[in-house]
């Protein structure tokens, strides 16, 4: 067993990238132009937004709100070549988890019963193996969001989690951190972490990926994953983006915060890190 020597996930100022905005609806992928750098309403016979501010302080923050918008304006840009890509590969075969939670702990289900009723499933593969003492610190911030977004989400896609830990481990886990909404699937004995790039030469040394699938004419395809350990589901991380609001900026560190560690993940991902 080899160590990645790092967190994949590795959102800190050692790998910065900018948070995102607030974004508009697909159908508007660009700002209109009389809006893109258009003094606010608010602003008083000073040139003004705020009480006590400078001159110089609008100014710079001015300029700051033009590469905000440029900003926006480019994750439309790349979130529209995503929806453009062709077919990828056809789903390799119609793998059997089992459930790691909702009262069904070890039941077995196929991928395609995933779906639902809907033609496309966002699957994200977090970093828990069978042999791991405590999940991945950064997949467990990650879940902690996304099982409160899951209602929202599912509305439009199936949205579901799998780790290759065993699913009581994983049940265990869920009933600790409080999760109730989403899904949670374990891959304990699939070989789909394997086939779709989830996990390195051993079942302990797993990766974080976000795929997404859809189904079309009947057959299953995958249509998009995270292909970038670094920074890789950014945009959709309340932590770190957060905190790039903030004068301080993101923390120098390799996980959030958390009131537990893993020693998994710190002697076999973060130990040659430092």
């Amino acid at each position: 067993m080899s160590a990645i020597g790092t967190d994949p996930h590795n959102g800190g100022n050692n790998n910065p990238a900018r948070g995102l905005f607030f974004i508009q609806p697909r159908e508007s992928l660009t700002m209109p132009q009389d809006q893109q750098l258009k003094p606010p309403s608010e602003l008083d016979q000073h040139g003004l937004r705020y009480p006590n501010e400078s001159q110089e302080y609008r100014k710079a923050r001015e300029a700051l709100l033009k590469d905000e918008q440029e900003l926006v304006a480019m994750v439309k840009s790349v979130a529209e070549k995503r929806r453009m890509l062709p077919f990828g590969g056809q789903l390799k075969e119609d793998y059997s988890f089992q459930w790691a939670g909702g009262g069904k702990v070890g039941q077995r289900v196929k991928f395609s019963e995933l779906f639902g009723g809907k033609n496309t499933l966002i699957l994200y593969s977090w970093m828990f193996g069978p042999g791991w003492d405590k999940p991945c610190p950064s997949c467990t911030s990650l879940m902690d969001g996304f099982d409160r977004a899951w209602y929202s989400v599912s509305q439009d896609a199936a949205f579901a989690t799998i780790a290759k830990a065993k699913p009581e481990q994983i049940d265990t886990w869920a009933k600790e951190r409080g999760w109730s909404q989403i899904p949670l699937l374990s891959g304990y004995e699939s070989p789909f972490q394997k086939d779709y790039k989830c996990q390195d030469d051993s079942d302990d040394m797993q990766k974080p990926v976000m795929l997404v699938f859809q189904k079309r004419g009947g057959r299953i395809f995958h249509f998009w994953s995270t292909e970038s350990m670094s920074n890789h589901v950014d945009t959709v991380w309340p932590y770190w983006n957060l905190m790039d609001f903030t004068p301080e900026g993101r923390p120098n560190r390799e996980t959030p915060p958390q009131r537990f560690r893993s020693g998994f993940l710190e002697e076999n991902y973060l130990k040659n890190a430092s």
